[in-house]
């Protein structure tokens, strides 16, 4: 089992695609960001790089040359130091080991690069290199450097494109080119480098002085975010810094907030039929067991979400929370352990394990308690709190004290009820004549795990490649099953039928007739759902999260199906830039999935732009989208945005491949972090028409919340453009 859950974190944390640094070179050390995978390097360029001469003295000026050798049919496009606002990916480096060496001007090209237009960006006329070109840079050794090998190192980024299509922007570190520093005074130039520079000195203080440009943001939505991303810290990181007892308080309030999120509500029925199973087995011994499950969900939820943020990135976990194998898995073992609690058959573990010790009897229920706090630590990260989202973006930089102690006290908060269900059953186990109770518990309890393996398949699915409307296991079908099963599980209850291991005479006492009838009541609820008229109330409310991520042509199949949409368009195109300015979708205001188109929207309309930063299976987004961006106070408010909605486990977009839907999904997510330093989803962002950062807020809130982060996003704009209006200059 373990095997199977190492194999399947490996093969979603292979998946990475980069963002470009803000700034043309860096202090020595390592660059500003990490390299791209390797994954997702193109082949059609060949990257080295070289300095002459491989000798200089102290006071010379040496050349560092990058050469990209193009493959035919395709083109990397020009140099730029601070790549901003483009449509597409211009090429630059980040110098970030210099040796102490000072640059002395910027990088040239070898050749004039080709003007052409573009058909992949509206054919645009962009400017490229074909074949072979290299940049060069002059670097000078400063007076007084000691004699020795020096290491210089860069990286570089760039984007090739062919006539049809682009592949996503990368970024490679080049291998370091070494430096001999030898005895001697230099005379400040050499045959490398004819030409002196003008002013080497003014040159680099230039350069370091530039302004940041916004990081570029996705494959094919290559705009730059907010200038003042990089200024943005995330609350947590804010309160951490105020001292110790508000970060707890605000770690524990997160905890009490996850709880009243769906993400973690499947858990609920699956704990108490593990511990009811258990209590069946082994009575007595469950107080221990559920004081173990306690304890697992902190150690669990905090070294995990600790050690795969460092050692892999911030975004591991969400990664890993939406990996098709893993919920495949999942769900195998809901529907097994489902199965086994109706009496198909008896679930035993592997001999050598039962005989691992003396004590082995009790084994099996230390590796279900480890499995399960395992399984809700996976779910609870489908769609990430803003507490925690904080909390491994702090630990993914190297910074464990504060991440240990946050993620322990947000788990604790969150374990405490699940202690209290896992002790119940325990207690009932105690109580006489509880043979009948208990088979109707695990019969009911079987049939309610069947239901929940239900959308660990709907995500499965969705990460093996189905756009979600095209899904086998989608909304409609799920909540079909559902509602079944409450039907099911109402009229055993109430004695209509029993299985064949019931007792010979079923006696329906108070609690069995009440649950019955609560049961046959949620079947009638949600049934009109099946035909266009979901129930108005918060009870639907709380469960249309945990539906699958269509749910909301459930409402609009009354109105005669996709045309009810009123502005909802399915992209055709096969080109991602393309098929991003071409789908739609509808949350009470049309949404924009191209980040490119935003901008340009909001620039010409001088709107404010509204990012949400959502997933295909984030529980909290499908609630949002459904009870608060629906409504009509808050489409009203919407309405005064330029709406965009950027997808980060994968875009569901059905005319693009999948893993031109992963691709865009990943650098979504990059932007994501360099604009806000959180993970969570979903996520808000306001911009400025002109791309500056006003306001952010992130997980699920109410409508009066979020309607108030909305009018003070919309009142900043305002004295932004007034005071920009003020002083032109500025």
């Amino acid at each position: 089992m373990f095997h199977a859950l190492a194999a399947s974190t490996l093969f979603v944390l292979t998946v990475a695609v980069a963002l470009p640094p803000t700034v043309a070179w860096a202090a020595d050390g390592r660059p500003k960001l990490k390299d791209s995978s390797a994954r997702m390097t193109p082949k059609e360029v060949v990257l080295s790089a070289t300095v002459e001469p491989a000798e200089a003295k102290a006071g010379d000026v040496v050349t560092f040359k990058v050469t990209a050798k193009v493959a035919d049919g395709w083109h990397i496009y020009q140099y730029k130091p601070n790549p901003k606002g483009e449509v597409v990916k211009d090429t630059y480096f980040d110098f970030f080991e210099l040796a102490g060496l000072k640059p002395a001007g910027d990088w040239t090209s070898s050749r004039k690069p080709i003007r052409k237009a573009e058909p992949a960006f509206g054919n645009e006329i962009l400017e490229s290199f074909e074949g072979e070109v290299q940049w060069s840079l002059r670097l000078q050794v400063p007076s007084g450097t000691a004699p020795g090998a020096k290491a210089l190192r860069t990286q570089i980024g760039f984007q090739i494109c062919d006539a049809n299509s682009c592949k996503p922007p990368t970024r490679i570190t080049l291998p370091e080119v070494k430096l001999t520093v030898v005895p001697g005074v230099g005379g400040g130039g050499n045959e490398a480098s004819a030409t002196p520079p003008s002013d080497p000195v003014a040159t680099t203080e230039a350069a370091a002085s530039a302004p940041a440009a916004g990081v570029a943001a996705t494959a094919t939505n290559e705009s730059a975010p907010a200038e003042g991303a990089s200024e943005y810290e995330s609350e947590v990181a804010r309160t951490a810094k105020g001292g110790l007892l508000g970060f707890l308080l605000l770690s524990a309030s997160g905890g009490l907030l996850a709880l009243a999120m769906p993400c973690v509500w499947p858990m609920i029925p699956i704990t108490v039929n593990f511990f009811v199973k258990q209590g069946s087995k082994n009575k007595g011994k469950t107080t221990g067991l559920a004081v173990a499950y306690c304890l697992a969900i902190i150690g669990v939820f905090t070294s995990v979400g600790v050690l795969v943020s460092f050692f892999f990135s911030a975004t591991a976990l969400q990664n890993l929370a939406n990996n098709p194998w893993l919920n495949a898995f999942v769900a195998f073992l809901f529907l097994a352990f489902g199965l086994s609690l109706l009496g198909l058959f008896e679930i035993r573990l592997p001999n050598f394990l039962l005989n691992a010790s003396a004590r082995g009897e009790g084994r099996g229920g230390m590796v279900g308690v480890m499995f399960m706090a395992l399984t809700l630590t996976i779910t609870s990260f489908t769609c990430t709190f803003p507490v925690v989202g904080g909390l491994i973006v702090m630990a993914a930089k190297g910074n464990f004290l504060y991440p240990i102690i946050g993620l322990a006290t947000f788990s604790a908060v969150l374990a405490f009820p699940f202690f209290m269900l896992a002790l119940a059953p325990g207690l009932v186990s105690k109580m006489p004549k509880s043979g009948d109770w208990m088979n109707s518990v695990k019969v009911v309890g079987g049939l309610v795990e069947i239901g929940a393996a239900l959308k660990f398949l709907n995500t499965a699915e969705i990460s093996f490649g189905a756009v979600p409307e095209d899904a086998w296991f989608d909304a409609p079908l799920v909540l079909s099953i559902w509602v079944g099963i409450a039907a099911v599980c109402g009229l055993y209850l109430l004695g209509l039928f029993r299985t064949d291991h019931d007792h010979d005479e079923v006696r329906i006492g108070p609690g069995r007739l009440l649950a019955g009838s609560v049961f046959l009541a949620l079947a009638l609820f949600f049934a009109p759902a099946l035909f266009g008229h979901p129930p108005k109330s918060p009870l639907w409310n709380a469960v249309v999260g945990i539906l699958p991520p269509d749910v909301a042509d459930l409402e609009r199949s009354s109105a005669g199906g996709p045309a009810a949409s009123s502005g909802e368009v399915a992209a055709t195109s096969t080109d991602p830039a393309q098929a991003q300015r071409q789908e739609k979708k509808v949350h009470g205001v049309v949404w924009g999935m191209s980040y490119d188109a935003a901008l340009e929207e909001a620039k010409a309309a001088n709107k404010p732009i509204l990012i949400d930063f959502t997933g295909v299976n984030c529980v909290n987004c499908r609630t949002m989208e459904q009870t608060v961006l629906n409504r009509k106070e808050v489409s009203s408010v919407l309405s005064q945005f330029v709406t965009v909605q950027l997808y980060t486990d994968v875009v569901p977009i059905g005319s693009l491949t999948l893993d031109q839907r992963v691709e865009l999904a990943e650098t979504n997510k990059l932007l994501l972090l360099d604009l806000t330093k959180e993970t969570t989803n979903p996520f808000y962002v306001v911009l400025s028409p002109e791309g500056k950062l006003l306001k952010v807020i992130g997980g699920y809130n109410p409508p009066p919340t979020f309607l108030g982060f909305l009018n003070e996003a919309l009142a900043k704009n305002q004295d932004r453009s007034k005071i920009a209006q003020a002083d032109p200059v500025r």
